[in-house]
């Protein structure tokens, strides 16, 4: 099996190779699109978003459209939808278990010209693992994402309950990995009604002016919301930046399997019990 192949095998993070260019799709009038391409450059491990990003590196009225834990072919297939229905683009930071699960999903999201980024490999809580442990969390999560896309995914990286620790935060910038916070949260995984989590998320950015979002593709209320919030954000006139990396994220085989693996094939409703 491919999984318990590259799972024996594991790999060391280094950050190589150019992106070819895409120009993004062109729009029709009247929907959202995309403001303008943001290329990050993550040598030395650039971070993004409150409390430790440049706050200024989006102007006001710009946000970033991110999704986290997926994918989750039901949620995931649904909020793709959406975003193409605005012409607009999104990163999502995918765990290295729902990518093995649903692989399908994942190229998907690739395929629309989304940028996909790292989320460790079970959603582990980094703060509460050893320095080795992380380091397996966050190099088999980027070899999962690159085996079901066929495709390196983008050196950026956002930590699982947004827990840091000091080890993980030198070992991505050693490697080049940029490290993405949040401005605004939706609180989709808590928030189960549609219409208060519109009013969550507005509320927020009338707060901020500016940010990156927070969202999950792995819930219902995510999918039965985004459609309303993305047709705000147009009549606000916010503007959406699509983030896309100026290198990949090239693995070498060289460390042992993590040590969990606890999705066994079954997306849960939140990615928390992995230990």
């Amino acid at each position: 099996m491919w999984l318990s192949r590259i799972l024996a095998a594991g790999l060391s993070l280094v950050t190589v190779g150019r992106l070819p260019t895409r120009a993004e799709d062109a729009c029709p009038p009247g929907v959202l699109g995309v403001s303008r391409v943001m290329e990050i450059d993550a040598l030395n491990g650039p971070r993004f978003g409150a409390p430790s990003g440049d706050p200024n590196f989006l102007a006001p009225g710009e946000v970033v459209l991110t999704f986290d834990d997926g994918p989750m072919p039901k949620y995931t297939r649904q909020i793709l939808a959406a975003l193409a229905a605005q012409c607009t683009k999104a990163t999502f930071f995918s765990v290295g278990e729902m990518a093995a699960a649903y692989p399908a999903a994942l190229k998907e999201v690739a395929s629309a010209g989304h940028t996909i980024g790292g989320h460790t490999w079970s959603h582990k809580n980094l703060a509460r693992a050893s320095d080795e442990h992380a380091r397996e969390e966050i190099e088999q999560g980027f070899a999962a994402l690159e085996h079901a896309t066929g495709n390196p995914a983008a050196p950026f990286f956002r930590f699982p309950f947004l827990s840091e620790s000091s080890f993980v935060i030198a070992y991505l910038k050693q490697h080049n990995i940029a490290m993405f916070a949040i401005d605004v949260d939706s609180q989709d995984w808590r928030i189960h009604s549609s219409s208060k989590l519109v009013e969550h998320v507005m509320a927020g950015l009338e707060h901020r002016h500016r940010g990156i979002i927070l969202f999950h593709d792995i819930h219902a209320s995510t999918v039965a919301a985004l459609p309303t919030i993305l047709s705000m954000l147009k009549d606000k006139g916010l503007k959406v930046v699509h983030l896309r990396p100026k290198a990949t994220v090239q693995p070498i085989a060289t460390s042992p399997a993590p040590r969990s693996n606890c999705l066994q094939g079954q997306a849960r409703n939140r990615l928390s019990q992995c230990d």
